[in-house]
């Protein structure tokens, strides 16, 4: 790997440093296939993110732009931003198959999926992410910064100081459209965002697509998601004011219900950090954790209750309100009893919990999996 081009010394740098930083990384890539790599099921502002470093990838040369995921599309939402802004975006296991890029770029995350294969002598050109690293990442360029609610808001000081988005170009307001949805949910409709935020929002307020952004707003909830909310409702757990909930089978492509029930039931006036979590595509033990403590920083917290895969990497991560965690359940997915390996799964899950909460645990069996009212998710 060829010595990084800048590292920024984050915050004392100003947007221009910065922006330039970028670009004069990106031009490695003149002439060249560049991939951006999405981490886990992509989300408005990973999307957002990727589409944003595209378009500057375009006009800086860049020979060709992949924007890669290898997990499904989970959420009705993300389905919808991709198909109305017409994001190209190929699922891809192997990326080493066919035109395997010259470089990855990474956006909303600082380390490649581990699901990706084929990225051995893959050069990482660019890292570019709002979350909490627990090693310092490498590549040419990195712009990590914790204040900042969203990586869409990065983005647009980039486009600002490199290629000012106008109202009067369609390609233009596609982009200002995504990253101001980006903006939107990953700051929850902006009641946790920062001053930089509200700025970057300002930047796109006059050239983003108003009626399409509130096509892509309307949070209409769907009958899998329903479904989970109420299993976890009848699941739920409280200890003071703490609460888990643990909702059986979820089928992949309905994995982010999980994340809308821990929405729902973080609204309970008694409780301020609940935890949901079920096992995803018979292969995975997910969760997603929301919290209103201030004293609970996701991240941490999710680390100390899950620890680490082999490779020193911690199956949980997050931000200030909201994180959530993965792993992988291995041979045990191989069981033919569903009943009894949910049993195993939740006993483990719920023990590790509660040994965070700093109560002692007990062997006792836990309940069967909640029932499943729709076969779609199971």
């Amino acid at each position: 790997m060829n010595e990084p081009v800048r590292r920024l010394p984050l915050p004392h740098q100003d947007r221009l440093d910065r922006a330039r930083a970028f670009s004069d990384a990106l031009q490695q890539a003149k002439g060249k296939h560049l991939c951006i790599a999405l981490r886990g099921h992509p989300d408005p502002d990973g999307i957002a993110s990727a589409l944003a470093q595209a378009h500057i990838a375009q006009r800086l040369g860049v020979g060709k732009t992949t924007i890669a995921y290898c997990h499904e599309l989970s959420h009705r939402e993300n389905r919808a931003l991709v198909k109305l802004l017409n994001v190209e975006m190929r699922k891809i296991k192997n990326l080493g198959e066919n035109d395997k890029p010259d470089f990855i770029g990474l956006v909303d995350a600082h380390d490649v999926d581990p699901d990706f294969v084929g990225i051995e002598g893959v050069e990482t050109l660019t890292i570019v992410d709002h979350h909490r690293a627990h090693t310092p990442p490498k590549a040419r360029f990195v712009d990590m910064r914790n204040d900042v609610g969203a990586t869409a808001t990065i983005f647009v000081e980039y486009l600002t100081e490199l290629f000012p988005l106008t109202a009067d170009q369609d390609d233009d307001r596609r982009v200002a459209t995504a990253l101001m949805h980006g903006l939107a949910t990953d700051t929850d409709d902006f009641s946790l965002a920062r001053a930089t935020d509200f700025r970057a929002a300002a930047q796109l307020e006059g050239i983003c697509d108003r009626d399409l952004l509130q096509d892509l707003s309307r949070r209409l909830i769907a009958p899998s998601a329903m479904d989970v909310i109420a299993r976890s409702l009848s699941a739920l757990v409280v200890r003071r004011n703490f609460a888990m909930a643990g909702v059986g089978f979820v089928a992949e492509s309905e994995r982010d219900t999980i994340a809308q029930a821990a929405d729902f039931l973080i609204r309970r006036e008694d409780i301020d950090t609940v935890v949901v979590y079920g096992i995803v595509g018979d292969r995975f033990i997910e969760g997603s954790l929301r919290t209103h403590s201030p004293s609970v920083d996701p991240a941490v917290w999710l680390e100390q209750a899950f620890g680490h895969d082999e490779r020193g990497r911690a199956y949980g991560g997050g931000r200030r309100d909201k994180g959530g965690f993965r792993i992988p359940i291995g041979f045990l997915g191989r069981a033919t009893d569903r009943a009894q390996l949910w049993s195993l799964v939740e006993h483990a899950a719920r023990q590790a919990l509660l040994r965070q909460l700093g109560e002692e645990v007990s062997p006792a069996v836990i309940a069967p999996p909640p029932v499943q009212r729709d076969s779609t998710t199971t």
